[in-house]
C-alpha cells in the first residue's frame, strides 16, 4: 500500500445497469475499498436502484446520482424499464457540493459525455489529476441505428477533444491500443496506456456445471447447448446468432441454445426454434448457466475487451466469435474460432464444428480454461490501483501539481484541435442546443421505435429453408476464419512480399486491418466490412437486424456534419488563443503557476509522523490499515435490499 491514501471519484454512466462495464467498475470499486482507500460513484439514476448497494454499503464508499439526466431513446429497453441507460448533463450545485465533500484526490472517467466535460472543467479548476479508461466504441453503435451514421464524425471529435485533457486513458487490449493510435493517433493527445480486464475465476468456472440447471431449462443430459449471454441489442448482432440457429435448425442438426439477456430485440429471439429464452441473469445463477453450456457464440463486433467472451472461456465453453474485437480471447482452432466480421457462413461453419465434434469441444474446453487463468481479477485490479498512484504522482512531480503544466507537453501535431480550454463558449452553446433537441425529440424517437418494434413483431418472417436437405458430416468444409488479430498483424507484416492474388488467412487478415486503419478517415465504421472480406450472405429472419454499408451510407449528412465538426473546431480554437492572450495581459503571474504540493491524507500524515519519530512499528489502528485486506472489505454493511429478497 502506498503512503498516500487516495481517495477516487469514479464516474460512469449508469452504475445500476449490470452489463460490462459497470461490473468492471464494481471489481475496482471493490478493490479500492480492500486496499483502504476511499471511493466515490457519480452516476444517473438508471437501472434498478436495488443495486447500488448490492455487495453493502461501506464506510468509505459515496455514492453520488445527477439530478439532470434523461433516457437514451435507442438505448431504452420497454421489456425491462431497469435497463434503461440515461444520459448526464451537467453538474448541478448540489452535486458540485457533495463532490467537494468527498475531497477527491483523482477523478477516474469512464465516459466522454456532456458530464464528463464537466468534471475536466471542475478537476481543472481545482487542479484534481484526471484520468480515463476506454469501454465503449460509442461512435460505431451508431452504424447499427437507422440515420444516425452521420453522428460518429461529432462524436468522434466531441470524445477526442476530452481525451486531450485527460493525464492518461487506459484502453482494454494491445489491439484498441493499435487501433486508436494508428486510425485516431489518440496517442498525440493523452497517455495511452493498456489495462486489461479480470474476473472471477472462482465463480466461473466449469466445476459449476448443473444437470438440474440443464432439465430446469427443457435440456436432457445429451444435448449440445448453445449460448448467447449479453444485452439484445442491433450492435451486439443478435441477427447473427439467429441466422445461425435457424440454419442449424432448417438442416436437423441436434442442438438447443439457451439465450441470456434481454433488449428490444428478444421478441424475435423467444421465436426461435430449439431455443430457451432466460432472460437476465446473474449472480450464481449466471455462473450456473454458462458452465451449464456447451458452445457460446456472440458475434457483436463493438467490443472493447469482451467480458462475456472471457467469463465463457473460464467457464470452459469453446467460443466462437467476431476476430477484430474478441479475437484476443482466442487462440484459433485451440479453445475457439474468429471469424471475420459479418461472414455469417463462417460463425455458422464454426459452430457447426464444434457442435458435431464432441472430442473437440473438450480439448477447447480445457485449453480455454486454462488461457482463461491469466486473467484472474484481483491481479488485475490492483494494476489500476498502481495506475492510480503514477498518475497522482506525475501530476505533482513532473506537472507540479497544474493542468496547464501538462498541456504544455502535448502542444504537439493533432492535439488540442478544439483549443486548450474544456468548455468554450461555442460548445457551451452547442451543448445547450443539443440538451434542448435530445429533451424534445426523445417522446417522438422513443414512439417511432415502439411503432417500429410493434411492426417488427406483427411482420415475421419465415425461417430460413434450404433447397435441398444436406447428410450432417463431422467433417465440415474448411472455414473462413482468422487468427487472433494481433498474430494476423504480425503475419502480415512479415509477408508484405507475398502475392497478392493468393487466397491465404494472412491476406485476408490484411484486407481487414487495411479497411480498420482507413476507418478513421472515411465515413464508414470500423463495424463495416471492404467489399474484399464480406460475405454474400444476409442474415434472414430480422427485420432488427444491423443495416449494411450500403443502407447507412448517408453522403450529404456525413459531409455536413464533417464541416459541421471542422468549423467548431476552428471557432474552439480561435476562442482559446484569444483566453490565453488575455490572461497574459490582465494576469501575467497567473501564466507562470508555481508548483504545488500534493495535500496528504489524514492516514499519510500520521504514517509520516509515526516514522519521523524513528519508530519501527505502527499504531494498532494504522496496522490494521495496512494489513487486512478481508478485514476491511469486511467493514460493508449488509444489503438492505438483498436481505429483504431473502
Amino acid at each position: 500500500m502506498t503512503s498516500h491514501q487516495h481517495r477516487i471519484l469514479l464516474y460512469t454512466t449508469c452504475y445500476n445497469v449490470l452489463d460490462g462495464v459497470t461490473l468492471t467498475i464494481r471489481k475496482i470499486e471493490q478493490e479500492i475499498l480492500a486496499a483502504g482507500h476511499h471511493v466515490c460513484i457519480l452516476s444517473t439514476v438508471s437501472g434498478d436502484m436495488t443495486h447500488t448497494h448490492l455487495d453493502g454499503e461501506h464506510p468509505n464508499r459515496t455514492v453520488i446520482f445527477l439530478d439532470n439526466a434523461h433516457p437514451i431513446p435507442f438505448l431504452n429497453d420497454p421489456h425491462h424499464p431497469e435497463n434503461t441507460y440515461q444520459c448526464g448533463f451537467s453538474l448541478s450545485s448540489s452535486v458540485k457540493r457533495r463532490i467537494a465533500e468527498f475531497e477527491p484526490s483523482l477523478m477516474h472517467l469512464t465516459v466522454p459525455d456532456c458530464t464528463a466535460l464537466h468534471l475536466i472543467q471542475y478537476a481543472r479548476d481545482r487542479e484534481i489529476p484526471l484520468m480515463g479508461t476506454y469501454h465503449s466504441n460509442i461512435p460505431e453503435y451508431l452504424a447499427h441505428y437507422p440515420g444516425c451514421g452521420w453522428l460518429k464524425h461529432v462524436l468522434n471529435a466531441f470524445f477526442r477533444h476530452q481525451y486531450n485533457f485527460l493525464q492518461a486513458l487506459y484502453v482494454p487490449t494491445p489491439f484498441i491500443h493499435r487501433f486508436l493510435t494508428d486510425t485516431a493517433k489518440l496517442d498525440r493527445v493523452t497517455d495511452l496506456g493498456v489495462w486489461g480486464r479480470g474476473i472471477d475465476l472462482e465463480r466461473f468456472s466449469p466445476t459449476h456445471r448443473s444437470i438440474k440447471f440443464r432439465r430446469k431449462m427443457g435440456f436432457s443430459d445429451d444435448d449440445v447447448v448453445l449460448c448467447w449471454v449479453g444485452r439484445l441489442v442491433p450492435e451486439k448482432r443478435p441477427d447473427i446468432f439467429c441466422d445461425v440457429v435457424r440454419r442449424l435448425h432448417a438442416r436437423n442438426i441436434p442442438f438447443k441454445a439457451l439465450v441470456v439477456g434481454a433488449g428490444p430485440i428478444e421478441d424475435e429471439v423467444k421465436a426461435l426454434p430449439n431455443t430457451v429464452f432466460a432472460g437476465w441473469m446473474n449472480g450464481e445463477e449466471l455462473s450456473v448457466a454458462y458452465a451449464s453450456c456447451d458452445v457460446f457464440l456472440f458475434p457483436s463486433a463493438v467490443e472493447t475487451f469482451g467480458n462475456v467472451t472471457l467469463e465463457a472461456a473460464a467457464s470452459g465453453l469453446p467460443i466462437v466469435v467476431e476476430q477484430g474485437c474478441s479475437g484476443h480471447l482466442v487462440r484459433h482452432g485451440k479453445n475457439g474460432f474468429a471469424c471475420r466480421e459479418n461472414d455469417l457462413d463462417a460463425f455458422y461453419e464454426s459452430t457447426l464444428c464444434i457442435l458435431l465434434d464432441h472430442e473437440e469441444r473438450r480439448r477447447m474446453s480445457e485449453y480455454g480454461r486454462q488461457f482463461s487463468m491469466q486473467f484472474e481479477k484481483r491481479a488485475v485490479c490492483k494494476q489500476m490501483l498502481d495506475n492510480y498512484t503514477k498518475v497522482t504522482d506525475q501530476f505533482y512531480t513532473d506537472f507540479g501539481g497544474h493542468h496547464a503544466n501538462r498541456d504544455e507537453e502535448y502542444q504537439k501535431e493533432h492535439s488540442f484541435r478544439g483549443g486548450n480550454h474544456p468548455r468554450p463558449l461555442v460548445l457551451v452553446f452547442v451543448e445547450f442546443l443539443f440538451i434542448f433537441v435530445f429533451r424534445v425529440t426523445y417522446p417522438l424517437m422513443a414512439m417511432y421505435q415502439h411503432m417500429r418494434q410493434r411492426y417488427c413483431a406483427s411482420h415475421p418472417v419465415g425461417p430460413r429453408t434450404e433447397p435441398s436437405e444436406q447428410a450432417v458430416t463431422t467433417t465440415p468444409p474448411r472455414l473462413p476464419i482468422l487468427s487472433s488479430p494481433l498474430e494476423c498483424i504480425e503475419e502480415v507484416e512479415d509477408s508484405s512480399s507475398m502475392d497478392s492474388s493468393d487466397s491465404t488467412d494472412v491476406e485476408m487478415s490484411a484486407v481487414r486491418m487495411g479497411a480498420l486503419m482507413k476507418a478513421d478517415d472515411e465515413t464508414d465504421s470500423t463495424t463495416s466490412m471492404s467489399d474484399d472480406s464480406a460475405s454474400d450472405r444476409k442474415p434472414e429472419g430480422s427485420c432488427c437486424r444491423a443495416l449494411t454499408q450500403s443502407e447507412s451510407r448517408l453522403p450529404v449528412a456525413h459531409v455536413v456534419a464533417i464541416a459541421f465538426v471542422q468549423t467548431m473546431l476552428f471557432q474552439c480554437r480561435i476562442e482559446g488563443w484569444i483566453r490565453d492572450k488575455l490572461v497574459q495581459c490582465c494576469s501575467p503571474s497567473k501564466s507562470t503557476p508555481t508548483n504545488r504540493k500534493r495535500k496528504n491524507s489524514s492516514f499519510a500524515m500520521d504514517l509520516q509522523r509515526n516514522r519521523s519519530d524513528g519508530s519501527d512499528s505502527l499504531p494498532d489502528d494504522l496496522e490494521r490499515l495496512m494489513n487486512g485486506r478481508d478485514e476491511r472489505l469486511s467493514m460493508r454493511r449488509p444489503n438492505s435490499f438483498v436481505l429483504d429478497a431473502q
